[in-house]
């Protein structure tokens, strides 16, 4: 008895406080179709375009289909070395940088949003002893990377279209 309404109790104060699970649909942008161009951003793109039709945007192939194209280009990962090992002066601690441009068109041509950075970074260690692992480790890291440089992109995308 007492479990279910603790958990009753939990569910309204997380509900009440607005918490939403990551990845939760993005607010009604208020338009039915955009093409999304890519110039570079394959990745990006691919997400982008995939979470738009999950929130039942027709995403088209040109232009002059759509009410609004979204331009995506550039993307690049850029990895830096943070630390390095006093004894043998291997990195340790790396640096990855995802970053991507994006920009706002009506059909008419009117430029709602000009060249704008989109870039997301994360810091991870790495070790000599588990190379393989680290490999793979980043692989994944990139994949996130690009997965939250979307969710940007579409909260940009919301807040100049609303």
């Amino acid at each position: 008895m007492r479990l279910p309404a603790l958990l009753l109790v939990l569910l309204v104060c997380v509900s009440a406080c607005g918490f939403q699970l990551r990845g939760a649909q993005m607010g009604k942008l208020g338009i039915t179709s955009i093409s999304v161009q890519s110039h570079g951003a394959n990745r990006l793109s691919s997400i982008v375009k995939t979470e738009l039709q999950i929130s039942g945007i027709k995403t088209v192939d040109s232009a002059a289909d759509a009410e609004y194209t979204l331009l995506l280009n550039n993307e690049s990962f850029t990895r830096n070395v943070l630390s390095v090992s006093p004894k043998t002066g291997k990195e340790e601690e790396l640096e990855l940088i995802y970053t991507a441009s994006m920009a706002v068109n009506q059909a008419d041509g009117k430029i709602l949003l000009s060249k704008d950075t989109v870039q997301v970074t994360r810091d991870f260690t790495f070790d000599d002893d588990a190379v393989l692992g680290k490999f793979t480790e980043e692989e994944v890291l990139r994949e996130d990377l690009v997965r939250n440089a979307a969710s940007q992109v579409l909260r940009r995308l919301q807040a100049v279209l609303n």
